[in-house]
C-alpha cells in the first residue's frame, strides 16, 4: 500500500515517486488511482506507472468512482460529469450549482451529494441517471457536504461581518439545524465509521458528534480533503502544507506525515 499525495503546486507523488504536475484531487477506481491535473486526467496502476491519460472538463475540484464510472466535479463548468474512467467518453452531465465545491458517493453507491458553493444548495443526484431528486436551500456558501448515517451534513460560509463557518444537519425531509458554529472559514467536512464527524476550519479539524459536542481539536492550517480510510482519516491541508494521519481513537493526536508546497488531496491505494 502507498501514500499518494495531489499537490496542486508540485507533484503528484506515489510514495515520493514523482508522476504529473499540477495535481487537484484524487480516487479509487477499480485497480487503479485516478488524479485530476492541470493538463486533465492521469490514470495510475499500483506503484505508480501510468495507464492512460485523457482531457477533463475545466477546474475539476473532486474525483469519486464507482465501477465503470468516473465523477467529475467542475468548479469553473458548474457541472458534474460522468466520464468512462479508461477513456475519458463523455456519458453523462448536468449542471451542479454556482462554483461547486465538494462531491461525495453514498455509501450504497445509488445517491450523488454535491456541496453546491456560491448557489447555496446541497444537491442530491441519482448516481445511475444523474437526475437531481433533492434540492436543500441552506444559508452563505455551500462549501463541503457528506452523507451520515440517516442525514446528511453540510458546511457553509456565512457572512457576520467577518466570514464564519456554519455546519448544519439536513434531514431526510429537508429540515435542516445548526450543529456548530465559528468564526472561521471553513473547511472540508466527512463523517467517520461511528457516526462522528471531522470538519475542519482556518486553524484545526474538529472531530464532533452529530449534536455539535467536540471530542477532539487537531492543529492545523485548513483542511481541503478529508479522506476516510479503514482505521484512520488523512488530511491534505495546503495552507500549513501537510498531510496528517487521524487515528479513530478518542485521545489520539494527529500525526504528521508528508509536507509538501500545496498538498490538496491524499489517499493510500
Amino acid at each position: 500500500m502507498a501514500l499518494w499525495i495531489a499537490d496542486s503546486e508540485q507533484n503528484l507523488t506515489c510514495d515520493a515517486q514523482k508522476l504529473c504536475r499540477g495535481a487537484q484531487c484524487l480516487t479509487i477506481c477499480g485497480d487503479s488511482v485516478i488524479c485530476a491535473a492541470q493538463d486533465g486526467a492521469h490514470a495510475y496502476a499500483a506503484g505508480g506507472r501510468e495507464i492512460c491519460a485523457y482531457p477533463l472538463p475545466p477546474g475539476v475540484c473532486r474525483l469519486c468512482a464507482l465501477p465503470g464510472a468516473l465523477y467529475a466535479l467542475s468548479s469553473e463548468a458548474d457541472s458534474v460529469s460522468v466520464m468512462c474512467p479508461h477513456t475519458g467518453r463523455l456519458r453523462l452531465c448536468a449542471r451542479a450549482g454556482c462554483y461547486p465545491r465538494d462531491m461525495e458517493l453514498s455509501p450504497c453507491g445509488r445517491f450523488l451529494l454535491i456541496a453546491g458553493g456560491a448557489s447555496g444548495e446541497a444537491l442530491v443526484y441519482s448516481a445511475q441517471e444523474l437526475t437531481l431528486l433533492k434540492r436543500y436551500p441552506l444559508p452563505g456558501v455551500v462549501c463541503a457536504a457528506a452523507f451520515g448515517t440517516r442525514e446528511m451534513y453540510a458546511l457553509c460560509a456565512v457572512e457576520e461581518g467577518d466570514v464564519a463557518a456554519q455546519l448544519l444537519r439536513i434531514s431526510s425531509r429537508g429540515v435542516t439545524g445548526e450543529i456548530f458554529h465559528a468564526r472561521a472559514l471553513p473547511g472540508a467536512l466527512r463523517t467517520l465509521p461511528d457516526g462522528t464527524l471531522l470538519c475542519g476550519i482556518l486553524g484545526e479539524t474538529m472531530r464532533l458528534r452529530p449534536d455539535g459536542r467536540v471530542l477532539q481539536r487537531y492543529l492545523g492550517g485548513l483542511a481541503q480533503s478529508i479522506r476516510v480510510l479503514k482505521s484512520c482519516a488523512l488530511i491534505a491541508d495546503p495552507v500549513d502544507g501537510s498531510v496528517q494521519r487521524v487515528l479513530f481513537g478518542i485521545g489520539k493526536s494527529a500525526e504528521s506525515i508528508a509536507h509538501g508546497a500545496s498538498p490538496s488531496d491524499a489517499l493510500v491505494f
